[in-house]
């Protein structure tokens, strides 16, 4: 008791110190060793799934225009990736209008639910010097929006 009392200051630090290190292992064990807990937390719990047949549709229908080259769809949490590439004859607007008639193919209640990525692009197209005049435009719809905003490109 003599040798506390006489460092009471050294004490309460290293009470203090404890008190933190106990609090620092409780936060990072937690961190550390939740076991079975999705990536995502609980925000996709009452998520609408989408079915897999609306995208191979989708997409097959897509490579039946013969203004597109290729196309995929791929769903990430929350958002739902779709990649086109069009024709070197395809123009950056009549792009856009193919890309926004995908959302037909998607009910109004997975419209609301999710994000939607769009890159479009173009196959190489050559000037006579050889520089790429091709183009690569990126669009997203916020499921609180009705519109999809391109990038300038």
């Amino acid at each position: 008791m003599k040798l506390i009392k006489r460092h009471k200051g050294l004490a309460i630090i290293c009470v203090l110190t404890l008190i933190l290190l106990l609090i620092i292992f409780a936060i990072f064990s937690r961190m550390l060793f939740s076991r079975g807990k999705n990536e995502y937390g609980d925000r996709l719990n009452n998520i609408v799934k989408i079915d897999s047949k609306i995208n191979k549709k989708l997409v097959s229908e897509l490579k039946e225009d013969e203004q597109v080259v290729d196309a995929s769809v791929r769903i990430q949490g929350k958002i739902v990736y779709i990649k086109i590439v069009y024709t070197e004859n395809t123009g950056k607007d009549k792009a856009k209008e193919i890309a926004k008639k995908t959302l037909e193919y998607y009910d109004e209640e997975i419209i609301n639910c999710y994000d939607f990525e769009y890159f479009l692009t173009q196959e190489p197209k050559l000037d006579e010097d050889g520089n790429d005049l091709s183009y690569v435009v990126a669009g997203t719809k916020h499921p609180n929006n009705d519109y999809i905003s391109w990038t300038k490109g």
